[in-house]
């Protein structure tokens, strides 16, 4: 067995009671067992060398790990997404004909209209453009040409 020491620490009241306070987040139930945990951890932060790097692995493995949470997220919704305006714009194609120039001026038009919004784009702002994208304005022509 290790023979144990006993050396005196000085603290103030403050500090003592926010120790007391913490012991259930360190998992300890003594003063004796704080000190301990913290002088080990201290002495491993002095043993890396690298005094900045000690905690850093650590950090960067939870950011790596909720960055790649939130990115797989973030694809199965942009995928869902995708499928749902592919089923719109295949409905749309089935219902009427467009020539190449209207959606090239619509292409260009929604562009705008997004980049101008932010992405933020209502189909309540849709109805009330007042720009008109395009001279050939298929809905408001009667699709007559188009």
């Amino acid at each position: 067995m290790d023979k144990k020491y006993t050396f005196t620490v000085r603290m103030g009241e403050k500090l003592k009671e926010e120790i007391r306070e913490n012991f259930d987040e360190a998992h300890v139930r003594s003063l004796n067992a704080f000190v301990l945990k913290a002088i080990d951890f201290y002495l491993g932060y002095l043993r890396q060398g690298k005094n900045l790097n000690y905690i850093s692995p650590i950090l960067a493995s939870s950011i790596k790990s909720e960055i790649k949470s939130t990115e797989q997220n973030l694809s199965e919704i942009i995928f869902k997404m995708a499928v749902q305006l592919s089923m719109l714009t295949q409905v749309v194609a089935d219902d009427h004909e467009f020539q190449p120039e209207y959606l090239e001026e619509l292409y260009r038009w929604c562009a705008e209209k997004v980049a101008s919004t932010n992405g933020i784009v209502s189909l309540q702002d849709m109805q009330q453009r007042e720009n008109v994208y395009t001279d050939y304005d298929y809905f408001n022509s009667g699709g007559g040409d188009y």
